[in-house]
Parts: C-alpha cells; sequence; structure tokens
C-alpha cells in the first residue's frame, strides 16, 4: 500500500474514533473514500463500521482496508453483473428489489396493527367448537398411547405384589408404588396422563419393540414379559390408531395457532378497507375516469 493511502486511511480511521461514528449528514458534504466505476463510498457511509477496542493502528488500518475492498468487490461484481445482462432482466430484478421493499414496510405497519388490534384470548370452547366443525383434518398419522409402565431388575422377588398395586392402580397403590420404586430399574405412571406417540414410547422402553405392535396397541391391555434386561409391567390406558381423529387435547396447540392466524387475516383485512376508506374521503385516493 502506497504511503499516501496508508496516510489517508489514518486520517479516516482517526475521524471515526474522534467522532464515534456520528459522521456528515449528507453525501454532499462527505469525503469520498472509494470509487467503482459511477459507485462512490463516502466518508459518512462507514458510520456502520465498528472498531475493536485494542488494536494497534496497523491492525485497525488493515481492518478499514479490508471494508473498503469488501464494498469495492461488491460493486465491481454488481457493475461486470449488469454488463452481462439484458435490460430486460435489469428491470425486472429492479422491480423485484421494489415489491421487496414495499412488502418489508407494508408488513412491518400491518404487524404493528395487529399487535395492538389482535385479541389473542382463545377460550376452550372456541378450541372445541373449531375442533368438532374440522375434526377431520386432525386424523393421526402415528398411533398415540396414554401408558404406565415399570421395569423391575430381574433378582426383583415382589413382582405378584407389585403387579397387583400397578394393575389396580387405585390412589392408595400409587402412594404404596412411590414408596417403593427405588427398587425399580425405570418407573414412569404419570405418561398416562397425556397423549404420546408409540415411538416416543419405544425411546423408553426399547424392548417392546420386538412385539408385534397389533397386539399391543388395544386400550385397557395389561403386558408383561420380562427378558436379559430385567421385568417389565405396561399397561396401555388409551389407543388410537393412525387414521383416527386426534384428540382435541393434541391438537389443541395447532388449533390455537390456526384461530391465531385467521384473526390475523381478518385484521389485515380491515386495516385494508380502513386505510382505502379514509384515502378515499380525504381525497389522497382517486381513481380517474
Amino acid at each position: 500500500m502506497k504511503r499516501q493511502q496508508v496516510q489517508f486511511l489514518l486520517v479516516i480511521l482517526v475521524s471515526l474514533i474522534m467522532t464515534s461514528c456520528q459522521l456528515f449528514e449528507s453525501k454532499s458534504d462527505a469525503r469520498v473514500i472509494a470509487r467503482v466505476h459511477d459507485a462512490f463510498l463516502y466518508e459518512d457511509q462507514l458510520k456502520d463500521f465498528n472498531i475493536p477496542s485494542g488494536l494497534t493502528e496497523k491492525d485497525s488500518i488493515a481492518l478499514l482496508t479490508e471494508y473498503i475492498d469488501n464494498w469495492a468487490t461488491k460493486q465491481l461484481l454488481l457493475y461486470e453483473s449488469k454488463q452481462n445482462m439484458t435490460q430486460k432482466k435489469q428491470a425486472q430484478y429492479d422491480k423485484l428489489v421494489e415489491d421487496y421493499k414495499i412488502d418489508l414496510f407494508v408488513s412491518d405497519y400491518e404487524n404493528g396493527y395487529v399487535q395492538k388490534k389482535m385479541n389473542t384470548v382463545i377460550s376452550e370452547s372456541e378450541v372445541t367448537k373449531y375442533y368438532e366443525k374440522h375434526k377431520q383434518s386432525f386424523l393421526l398419522k402415528e398411533d398415540l398411547v396414554k401408558v404406565r409402565y415399570i421395569h423391575l431388575p430381574s433378582s426383583y422377588t415382589n413382582t405378584s405384589a407389585t403387579k397387583k398395586l400397578f394393575t389396580r392402580f387405585t390412589d392408595e397403590d400409587k402412594a404404596e408404588l412411590k414408596k417403593i420404586q427405588l427398587g425399580f430399574k425405570k418407573v414412569d405412571l404419570n405418561l398416562e396422563d397425556t397423549w404420546g406417540t408409540f415411538d416416543e414410547l419405544l425411546t423408553e422402553v426399547p424392548s417392546i419393540g420386538s412385539f408385534k405392535k397389533s397386539s399391543l396397541l388395544v386400550s385397557n391391555k395389561f403386558f408383561q414379559y420380562k427378558n436379559k434386561d430385567g421385568k417389565f409391567l405396561v399397561k396401555f390406558k388409551d389407543v388410537l390408531l393412525v387414521g383416527q381423529p386426534a384428540p382435541v387435547a393434541y391438537v389443541k396447540e395447532t388449533i390455537k395457532q390456526i384461530i391465531l392466524n385467521k384473526r390475523k387475516l381478518q385484521l389485515k383485512k380491515q386495516l385494508e378497507k380502513e386505510i382505502v376508506k379514509d384515502a378515499l374521503q380525504t381525497k389522497d385516493y382517486t381513481i380517474f375516469e
């Protein structure tokens, strides 16, 4: 790099530090840093350039040079791309950019309007009503189960009594099982309170996968077996198979999101109607015959 260029960059670097990146207001008053064909990089465009603390003067200049080189590289690539592109295609791209810009502004305004106006409270009755009307849209793609299980060591000697507590499963039985669960290898008595997929159960109790699924997936079925890993007690409280409507509790959050999205769309349509109506009344929007 020439000495003159180094001095110039050093002046720019000092200017950036002294002004804390709050530079000139307009490009017409700003110093030109670099040029690529008809594109110019002005000093005030470096306001987003941050100099990390602790860098030496040499490293700071190198970092600034890299920043300018990156700008120049993009401008050169842009120039060359336009040279090899038809005017028609350039016009198409310009329109895409303009449309994207409009969409960004409109989306930001609409989202702000929706955030202020939208009621985000969804009652249970709304969820149920939507579910009943669109039940066939929520057909299961996976088998669902409500299940509980206990994995006992092979050496466990009180299997019969534990089985009795596990199958009867009164409140007293649950309390007793909790007292003796330290003697189990693994236990989950709460899985039957919520719906889960059969595949999720397989991650908990992989050995169940060695049995024919159709023989297992039956509501209120008790299943007992043993293998080299120990003894297993499994109770399928409820079962729903692929193709059946999903339970409302399982799709509740999905339904809530659908309802919220519908409300958003309604509010956006409402905003569009209001803004056009107001513009017509104030003559900001006029249709010429």
